[in-house]
């Protein structure tokens, strides 16, 4: 076997990218142990004394991250893959940089920067050039490489092969053998990595938004008092299938929401807030309550085809907004109910848009109540609320005022968890057959530099 390819392995908690180098390392068992358990651990993977490969795993989230390094130990390229069905990992994201010298620091904010952002199911992937302004295009990614094998504790080269880890292919196998590290007995206990795999926006304060008195302090503008919340009226949901949208561009494509309410008649209540210093109130979120009881966990509310473990952080899928309006409606009434809304728009009684408006259809029995957007046009989330045994006692969308402000007294903790929903099978696809690590790598460095040739020649014209 020849020398130059053997690699040491590291398992650790993370890694600096300050001093450049692990932290936090731990025995192959240990490691074994928590790759078992689904929580994040980190593998570093050297040669020659430079760091070449870093693997950041958290099964538990689906999430397996692969850095490779520069000869002057800066990662240069990322791969973001996630377990969307057991044993396969599909590529979410792929990033690569170059640096202008051998000092320049990691990940600059201005430099060459390539993003590939791929999604299942789908040959196109979004594709973006940041260099000397901001390209954008797509590009066709086959399934090959956008799917690799999870492969078994420890057999690293499987993400991460000889030519990937800047050996020559006439080097041979790769050698794995542990490094020489003692483990770090400040980590025995509870290993505190410097990542975290990245997931999706979580609610915050909904409880909060709701209750009259909660206080909460905001850097530039002060101290928000949330006000009796407004009741809306009832919605009629005849089919138990919810949609939020903008009531002014209701289209087929604002499609019901995965997870279905008991058809019924339900109230709605819009939450509001008043500031301390400040001549104005605001929306904050509006509620569909379906149930009374506590509400013991959160998810998000999704729609066919949204998958959260595809989520990047602080990412969400929400219902778009561009007439400063929101509404809550049943399914079966969203194309008359759009006609209605729009009648009732141009009718001849004044509406104040601070107040909640309903829009209904006598034929089919449906209506919809639309309400003030918080501050105006964007996208924003609903949050479903279950009970301990799994009932839905809410939908709440979140216009994200009061979601990074601190809380005040007497603003009492929200103790309900946040779940993340599994999204249930669809249909039988062929089973596919993902290419190896180094050809699905210069693939996607072709993609990368097709995309800057095309820039060049669009900056040419």
């Amino acid at each position: 076997m020849a020398e130059e390819s053997t690699v040491e392995l590291t398992y650790c908690a993370g890694w600096d990218p300050q001093a450049r180098k692990c932290v936090g390392a731990m025995s192959v068992e240990r490691a074994r142990k928590r790759d078992s358990a689904g929580d994040p651990y980190a593998v570093l993977l050297t040669a020659g004394a430079q760091p070449r490969a870093l693997l950041q795993i958290d099964w538990g989230r689906h999430y397996l991250g692969l850095f490779l390094f520069d000869e002057h130990g800066r990662r240069d390229r990322a791969y973001d893959y996630r377990e969307l069905e057991p044993g396969l990992l599909h590529l979410r994201q792929y990033e690569q940089w170059r640096y202008a010298s051998a000092d320049e620091s990691e990940f600059p904010e201005r430099g060459w920067h390539f993003t590939l952002t791929a999604q299942p199911d789908t040959d196109r992937a979004n594709v973006e050039l940041d260099h000397d302004g901001l390209f954008q295009t797509t590009h066709a990614i086959p399934e090959r490489h956008r799917t690799l094998r999870r492969a078994p504790f420890g057999d690293w080269t499987a993400y991460a092969d000889g030519p990937m880890l800047g050996f020559k292919r006439s080097a041979g196998d790769v050698t794995l053998v542990p490094a020489r590290h003692k483990e770090d007995q400040g980590h025995r206990e509870a290993v505190t990595p410097l990542w975290k795999a990245p997931s999706g926006l979580r609610p915050r304060n909904l409880n909060a938004l709701f209750t009259p008195g909660s206080r909460f302090s905001d850097t530039e503008l002060g101290v928000a008092i949330v006000t009796e919340p407004e009741p809306a009226g009832m919605l009629r949901l005849p089919t138990g299938a919810v949609i939020a949208a903008d009531p002014g561009t209701l289209y087929s494509s604002d499609e019901p929401f995965t997870v279905m309410v008991p058809a019924g008649n339900y109230p709605v209540l819009i939450a509001g807030m008043r500031w301390e210093s400040e001549a104005w109130n605001e929306t904050t979120a509006a509620m569909v309550r379906i149930h009374d009881k506590p509400t013991a966990s959160w998810e998000l509310a999704v729609r066919p085809g949204q998958d959260i473990r595809l989520l990047g952080d602080g990412e969400f899928y929400g219902f778009g907004v561009d007439s400063g309006m929101g509404a809550f409606l049943d399914a079966s009434g969203r194309d008359v109910l759009a006609a209605a809304y729009e009648q009732r728009q141009q009718g001849d009684d004044a509406w104040d848009h601070d107040t909640a408006l309903e829009a209904a259809d006598p034929a089919t029995g449906t209506n919809l109540i639309a309400y003030s957007s918080g501050r105006g046009d964007g996208s924003y989330p609903v949050w479903i609320g279950r009970t301990a045994d799994g009932e839905v006692t809410c939908l709440v969308a979140d216009m994200l005022i009061l979601h990074d402000m601190k809380p005040l007294p007497p603003t009492a903790p929200d103790t309900a968890v946040f779940r993340t929903s599994t999204p249930t099978g669809g249909s039988v696809r062929p089973e596919p057959k993902p290419a190896d690590p180094e050809s699905t790598a210069e693939f996607l460095a072709g993609v990368a530099a097709d995309l800057e040739a095309m820039k060049e020649q669009f900056g040419r014209r």
